[in-house]
């Protein structure tokens, strides 16, 4: 399970982590800075980087923090599946670990949401609007999101289940 996940993982950060479409346009936001928009603000067609250094560095960390922890779970799951053809048993410290990783897995996007909420790269509603939108009110989660957080709870909830189970 947590070979899946973990290539699940990997693969989302390369979809958008945040999007908003209208009839004129999207806007899409990848947690690692990329944006791509298209006619919002009419300002045409653009592609780049995220020109605030704050969410970008925080969108970079929250990637490099999801990029190790799904890395740590596919080398892990590979070397626990020999482990157990082996015939030896999980050892304590593989499921620590796998624990860990998916406590990680969890905390970085929603890191990223919180960061993302409180200090907006860009906002297609005016900043006047009434009533006051906030990041979250005008754009969707996304994949890159949303694929982590399922890791990490599937991963820490079947440990916790294993450890329940053996009491």
């Amino acid at each position: 399970m947590p070979l899946i996940g973990g290539l699940l993982t990997l693969g989302a950060i390369f979809t958008p982590a945040a999007y908003y479409f209208e009839s004129s346009g999207h806007l899409i936001f990848w947690m690692w800075g990329w944006y791509d928009r298209l006619g919002i603000w009419d300002y045409g067609m653009a592609k780049g980087l995220i020109s605030d250094p704050l969410i970008l560095n925080i969108g970079t960390l929250c990637t490099v923090l999801i990029i190790v922890g799904a890395s740590i779970f596919i080398v892990n799951s590979i070397s626990a599946a020999f482990m157990f053809r082996k015939g030896n048993r999980f050892t304590k410290t593989v499921l620590w670990l796998w624990f860990l990783c998916g406590i990680l897995l969890i905390i970085a996007p929603f890191f990223w949401m919180v960061m993302v909420q409180i200090f907006p790269p860009f906002s297609p509603i005016p900043v006047g609007s009434d009533p006051p939108l906030n990041f979250w009110s005008v754009f969707f989660p996304s994949w890159a999101v949303i694929t982590p957080i399922i890791t990490g709870a599937l991963s820490c909830g079947i440990i916790i289940y294993n450890i329940l189970k053996k009491m």
